[in-house]
Protein backbone atom coordinates (compact mmCIF):
# COMPACT_ATOMS: atom_id res chain seq x y z
CA UNK A 1 0.00 0.00 0.00
CA UNK A 2 2.68 2.55 0.98
CA UNK A 3 4.67 2.05 -2.23
CA UNK A 4 1.63 2.63 -4.45
CA UNK A 5 0.47 5.63 -2.44
CA UNK A 6 3.91 7.20 -2.50
CA UNK A 7 4.40 6.75 -6.23
CA UNK A 8 1.04 8.30 -7.00
CA UNK A 9 1.33 11.26 -4.66
CA UNK A 10 5.06 11.87 -4.06
CA UNK A 11 4.14 12.73 -0.47
CA UNK A 12 3.25 10.60 2.51
CA UNK A 13 0.88 11.71 5.24
CA UNK A 14 1.57 10.07 8.59
CA UNK A 15 -1.26 9.48 11.03
CA UNK A 16 -1.08 10.88 14.59
CA UNK A 17 0.73 7.73 15.61
CA UNK A 18 3.98 8.63 17.29
CA UNK A 19 3.82 9.86 20.88
CA UNK A 20 5.89 12.76 22.12
CA UNK A 21 8.59 10.75 23.95
CA UNK A 22 9.32 8.46 21.03
CA UNK A 23 12.25 8.68 18.65
CA UNK A 24 9.78 8.69 15.74
CA UNK A 25 7.81 11.71 16.97
CA UNK A 26 9.14 13.87 14.15
CA UNK A 27 6.85 11.94 11.78
CA UNK A 28 3.73 12.37 13.92
CA UNK A 29 0.74 13.71 11.98
CA UNK A 30 3.10 15.15 9.36
CA UNK A 31 3.62 15.10 5.60
CA UNK A 32 6.96 14.18 4.04
CA UNK A 33 8.32 13.90 0.54
CA UNK A 34 8.55 10.20 -0.15
CA UNK A 35 12.12 10.61 -1.43
CA UNK A 36 13.12 12.23 1.86
CA UNK A 37 11.64 9.32 3.78
CA UNK A 38 13.59 6.82 1.70
CA UNK A 39 16.82 8.60 2.64
CA UNK A 40 16.01 9.28 6.30
CA UNK A 41 17.60 6.80 8.74
CA UNK A 42 14.20 6.24 10.42
CA UNK A 43 12.05 6.70 7.32
CA UNK A 44 11.51 3.06 6.40
CA UNK A 45 10.73 2.14 9.99
CA UNK A 46 8.22 4.98 10.31
CA UNK A 47 6.60 3.99 7.00
CA UNK A 48 6.22 0.39 8.18
CA UNK A 49 4.48 1.48 11.39
CA UNK A 50 2.19 3.78 9.41
CA UNK A 51 1.38 1.02 6.94
CA UNK A 52 0.53 -1.35 9.81
CA UNK A 53 -1.68 1.34 11.34
CA UNK A 54 -3.55 2.08 8.10
CA UNK A 55 -4.07 -1.61 7.36
CA UNK A 56 -5.25 -2.61 10.83
CA UNK A 57 -7.69 0.31 11.19
CA UNK A 58 -9.62 -0.32 7.97
CA UNK A 59 -13.17 -1.34 8.91
CA UNK A 60 -12.84 -4.70 7.13
CA UNK A 61 -9.70 -5.51 9.17
CA UNK A 62 -11.09 -4.76 12.61
CA UNK A 63 -10.85 -8.35 13.78
CA UNK A 64 -11.00 -8.85 17.54
CA UNK A 65 -7.91 -10.46 19.06
CA UNK A 66 -10.27 -11.91 21.68
CA UNK A 67 -12.94 -13.57 19.55
CA UNK A 68 -11.41 -13.60 16.07
CA UNK A 69 -14.59 -11.98 14.74
CA UNK A 70 -15.10 -8.74 12.85
CA UNK A 71 -16.10 -5.85 15.12
CA UNK A 72 -19.20 -4.30 13.55
CA UNK A 73 -20.21 -1.65 16.08
CA UNK A 74 -17.84 1.33 16.35
CA UNK A 75 -18.62 1.73 20.07
CA UNK A 76 -17.30 -1.79 20.68
CA UNK A 77 -13.99 -1.14 18.88
CA UNK A 78 -10.77 -0.59 20.84
CA UNK A 79 -7.55 -0.24 18.90
CA UNK A 80 -4.18 -0.16 20.61
CA UNK A 81 -2.03 1.78 18.20
CA UNK A 82 1.75 2.13 18.35
CA UNK A 83 2.37 2.10 22.08
CA UNK A 84 6.15 1.84 21.83
CA UNK A 85 8.68 1.45 19.05
CA UNK A 86 11.20 -0.22 21.38
CA UNK A 87 10.95 -3.98 20.92
CA UNK A 88 12.59 -4.46 24.35
CA UNK A 89 9.64 -2.87 26.17
CA UNK A 90 7.01 -5.25 27.54
CA UNK A 91 4.34 -3.02 26.03
CA UNK A 92 5.69 -3.65 22.50
CA UNK A 93 3.75 -6.90 22.04
CA UNK A 94 0.50 -4.95 22.31
CA UNK A 95 1.15 -2.63 19.36
CA UNK A 96 -1.68 -2.66 16.82
CA UNK A 97 -3.97 -4.97 18.80
CA UNK A 98 -7.69 -4.83 18.06
CA UNK A 99 -10.14 -5.60 20.88
CA UNK A 100 -13.88 -5.63 21.29
CA UNK A 101 -15.04 -3.84 24.41
CA UNK A 102 -17.86 -6.27 25.14
CA UNK A 103 -15.36 -9.13 25.57
CA UNK A 104 -12.52 -7.26 27.28
CA UNK A 105 -12.85 -9.34 30.48
CA UNK A 106 -12.17 -12.47 28.41
CA UNK A 107 -8.89 -11.18 26.98
CA UNK A 108 -6.23 -13.54 28.32
CA UNK A 109 -3.51 -10.87 28.08
CA UNK A 110 -5.47 -8.18 29.92
CA UNK A 111 -3.49 -8.43 33.17
CA UNK A 112 -0.20 -8.53 31.33
CA UNK A 113 -1.19 -5.44 29.33
CA UNK A 114 -2.23 -3.52 32.45
CA UNK A 115 1.05 -4.34 34.22
CA UNK A 116 3.17 -3.44 31.17
CA UNK A 117 1.26 -0.18 30.61
CA UNK A 118 1.56 0.86 34.27
CA UNK A 119 5.29 0.13 34.27
CA UNK A 120 5.78 2.05 31.03
CA UNK A 121 3.97 5.04 32.52
CA UNK A 122 5.84 4.84 35.84
CA UNK A 123 9.14 4.85 33.95
CA UNK A 124 8.08 8.10 32.25
CA UNK A 125 8.28 6.52 28.81
CA UNK A 126 4.84 7.79 27.82
CA UNK A 127 3.96 11.27 26.66
CA UNK A 128 0.58 12.70 25.69
CA UNK A 129 0.29 15.74 23.46
CA UNK A 130 -2.82 17.14 25.07
CA UNK A 131 -5.01 16.86 28.13
CA UNK A 132 -6.39 13.45 27.15
CA UNK A 133 -4.40 10.69 28.86
CA UNK A 134 -4.49 7.92 26.25
CA UNK A 135 -2.52 5.24 28.11
CA UNK A 136 -4.26 5.95 31.42
CA UNK A 137 -7.58 5.65 29.59
CA UNK A 138 -6.61 2.27 28.14
CA UNK A 139 -5.60 1.01 31.57
CA UNK A 140 -8.93 2.20 32.97
CA UNK A 141 -10.89 0.45 30.20
CA UNK A 142 -9.02 -2.79 30.85
CA UNK A 143 -9.64 -2.62 34.60
CA UNK A 144 -13.38 -1.88 34.40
Amino acid sequence: MVKNLAILNKFFLFPPLFRILRILFQFNDSTFHFSCLQNHPLGKRALQYAEDFYFKTRPENRISSITGKLIIHPDDYIFLDLLTSDSQDKLYEFNFVTLDKSNIKKWIYRGRFINAAKLFSEQNKWGDLGAFKYLDNLISIMKD
